[in-house]
C-alpha cells in the first residue's frame, strides 16, 4: 500500500532536506529540452513509434529497459525499482487524420521519457513502467490489449496508473469522476505543495481514455488532463497544433507529475 504523506509534510520534504526529501528528489528535463521533445510529434502518423521510442532511448531508457509490443505497437520502456510493486505511467501516441495530434495525445506521450529521465537518477522502491500506447483513438486498443495480457500476478502488483492526456491547453486538471480518490488527494498535496493550480474537470462527455481497461481490472487509476469546455473543441480538429499549447501550463503539468510519481513512490513498507 502507498502511504499517505500529509500536505505539510511534503511542504518539508520539498524544502528541506530529510529522508523523504531525498526520496522526493526528482531530475527535471530543462523548458528547451521538454519544448523540443513536444515539437518532435509533428511527423506522420507512421513515424510516431519510432519517435517515441528514440526519445525514450536518448532520455536514458536502455535496450534491456525498452520493448516495443510487436503485435500492438506498444512502446515500453521500464525504471526497474527495489521491490516488484509497479506504478504505470502512460499516454497515446497515436492520433486521428485531423490536425496533428499534439495535444491529443503527443502532449502525454512525449512527456513519458521526460519523466523516466526525472526519476531514473536515485533509487525508487516500486518499478515504473512508461506505457506510449498505440491505437487508442480506434477504441482503446492498445492500453485494452496491455491490461488482457498481465497475468493475474502482475495484476497486484500495479499500485497505480497514471494517464497522462491533452495536457498544456490550460493548467492542470484531473478527472474526479474516472480517478480513484486516494490518488486525486496525494495530487493535490503535491499541487499545493509546488503552488501548482489543479482543477477538477470531469470530460466524460467529451471521450474515454486508456484509464478505462485499467480500472475494469480494478487497478487505481487517474486521469490527469487540461481539457475545458470551451477547449475540447480543439481536439480531433485542424486546430490541435503546436500553437494550441500554453507552454508554462505544460511545463507545469510536466513538474507536477513528476515530483507526484516520486510522491507515490513513497511507502511504509
Amino acid at each position: 500500500m502507498l502511504c499517505r504523506i500529509s500536505r505539510a509534510a511534503v511542504v518539508a520534504a520539498l524544502l528541506a532536506g530529510s529522508c523523504l526529501a531525498q526520496a522526493l528528489l526528482v531530475d527535471l528535463a530543462d523548458k528547451p529540452l521538454i519544448r523540443n521533445r513536444l515539437e518532435s510529434g509533428a511527423v506522420g502518423l507512421r513515424q510516431r513509434q519510432a519517435t517515441i521510442s528514440d526519445l525514450f532511448h536518448d532520455a536514458g531508457c536502455s535496450a534491456e529497459e525498452q520493448r516495443v509490443d510487436k503485435n500492438f505497437g506498444n512502446v515500453i520502456c521500464t525504471l526497474p525499482g527495489q521491490t516488484n510493486s509497479v506504478i504505470t505511467i502512460g499516454g497515446h501516441f497515436d492520433f486521428v487524420e485531423e490536425g496533428k495530434g499534439i495535444v491529443d495525445d503527443w502532449s502525454g506521450a512525449s512527456l513519458l521519457p521526460s519523466l523516466y529521465q526525472a526519476l531514473k537518477s536515485r533509487p525508487r522502491q516500486h518499478t515504473f513502467v512508461f506505457v506510449a500506447f498505440a491505437a487508442e483513438e480506434r477504441g482503446l486498443v492498445g492500453s485494452s490489449r496491455y491490461v488482457k495480457d498481465l497475468t493475474p500476478e502482475r495484476k497486484a502488483l500495479i499500485r497505480a496508473f497514471i494517464n497522462l492526456e491533452c495536457l498544456g491547453l490550460t493548467p492542470v486538471k484531473v478527472w474526479i469522476h474516472r480517478s480513484t480518490p486516494a490518488l486525486v488527494a496525494r495530487l493535490s498535496e503535491v499541487a499545493k505543495a509546488l503552488d501548482i493550480p489543479l482543477q477538477g474537470v470531469n470530460v466524460e462527455q467529451v471521450g474515454d481514455d486508456d484509464t478505462h481497461p485499467f480500472l475494469s481490472a480494478h487497478i487505481p487509476v487517474i486521469s490527469i488532463h487540461s481539457v475545458t469546455q470551451e477547449t475540447f473543441r480543439i481536439l480531433h480538429t485542424p486546430r490541435d497544433r503546436m500553437d494550441a499549447i500554453h507552454f508554462d501550463d505544460y511545463y507545469a503539468a510536466y513538474k507536477l507529475a513528476a515530483y507526484y510519481l516520486a510522491y507515490l513512490d513513497v511507502k511504509t513498507n
